[in-house]
């Protein structure tokens, strides 16, 4: 990429207002501890309240600092996110703050309905004539815990976080197929029927589930199930993948933000590998499962 030594210029700039506002807050914050704990043991009043005012300077310190760090991520994801997709997918457009919606990810029925959630980074294109959609997803449930004296809390736990993929390709299949790897989040196999196939370890790791053995059958070859052990591979988490219609989601599981370079590493060809991995997943997807293959467009 040609502006990599002018973005890294940026990020140097930041990235010195961000380690000067850091350690301000740091500094300060040191002061309120030094200053707060006596006067909390020894009942100054004077001591605590100059401990809190200390807190508060640090904590707009640490705001500031956090400031610098977003307008870099901000950089990132205008000019380098955006020049790679249109270098290597059609019709591409993405959005930072935006999201696949929930509501069509729930309806699929392979993860339960989040109490809370957020998302982002929502890339949409096409590649090899494949339409898809991704996005940063992270779904939350409630919970109640209750202690020896019967005082609840309220917390909201984090049980997606992660990928989510949708293709689509044209053919419009009538029937669908669930592959699950693990526990699964949620997942409704109602009216559906589960299948092994001849894969030991395949089915060791994965869950299958069909509307019939039949469509199961059509679209689990043997070949399918060695690429689908090599993306396996390729994630961290667990993953799951949903044939419906003519879409394809996929869900991965792993905790991870995609995409995120910190202000403290350098703009450069080495550090841009992993975050181009993120990308390189989305055609990876397309070409070992062989969407654009025949058997996923209309038959005459």
């Amino acid at each position: 990429m040609d502006n990599l030594k002018r973005l890294e210029e940026k990020r140097v700039g930041l990235y010195q207002q961000y380690a000067k506002e850091n350690k301000s807050a740091t500094l300060f914050l040191i002061i309120a501890v030094l200053t707060g704990l006596p006067g909390f043991f020894l009942n100054q009043i004077f001591l605590i309240i100059l401990g809190i005012i200390f807190f508060v300077v640090a904590i707009v310190f640490f705001g500031r600092a956090q400031k610098h760090s977003t307008t870099f991520k901000a950089i990132v994801k205008a000019e380098i996110v955006t020049e790679i997709l249109k270098e290597q997918f059609d019709d591409v457009s993405y959005e930072p703050k935006n999201h696949i919606s929930i509501p069509r990810i729930v309806q699929t029925g392979m993860v339960k309905r989040p109490d809370r959630y957020t998302g982002e980074d929502l890339i949409m294109g096409s590649y090899k004539g494949i339409k898809f959609e991704v996005s940063d997803i992270d779904l939350k449930e409630r919970v109640e815990t209750r202690d020896s004296k019967g005082n609840v809390t309220v917390s909201y736990q984090t049980y997606f976080k992660g990928r989510w993929y949708v293709y689509t390709y044209e053919r419009q299949f009538k029937e669908q197929l669930k592959i699950i790897e693990g526990r699964g989040f949620g997942i409704n196999t109602k009216g559906l029927v589960k299948l092994d196939v001849e894969s030991i370890e395949f089915n060791k790791k994965f869950a299958i589930y069909a509307s019939s053995q039949e469509f199961g059958f059509y679209l689990i070859t043997s070949s399918m199930i060695e690429k689908l052990m090599e993306l396996e591979k390729l994630h961290r988490g667990s993953i799951l993948y949903y044939y419906v219609g003519n879409e394809l989601h996929i869900g991965v599981n792993d905790r991870r933000d995609y995409m995120e370079l910190s202000i403290k590493t350098p703009i450069n060809e080495e550090s841009l590998k992993t975050f181009m991995s993120d990308i390189d997943l989305i055609p990876a997807i397309i070409n070992e499962l062989r969407l654009d293959s025949s058997k996923f467009k209309n038959t005459l």
